[in-house]
């Protein structure tokens, strides 16, 4: 199930976590910084393949996704 926001949230709107986590696509570059923001769960790796309409943030805890809404 994903949800819609204009911007990403404060809260998970599944499960009400705070840890929401961007979604990094494509060949990211493997560096200590990187794995810190992995561990922590402010980022998640999204795949290789993107397309128009992927999610830009997902919950660490329940992994609900999150869509940016287009104005």
């Amino acid at each position: 199930m994903g949800y819609e926001l204009i911007r990403k949230p404060r809260k998970c709107p599944a499960c009400a976590s705070i840890r929401i986590a961007d979604i990094m696509y494509g060949y990211p570059i493997f560096s200590e910084e990187l794995d810190d923001l992995l561990k922590t769960g402010k980022v998640i790796l999204g795949g290789c393949c993107v397309s128009r309409d992927d999610p830009k943030w997902e919950c660490f805890d329940c992994h609900a996704s999150i869509y940016k809404k287009l104005e």
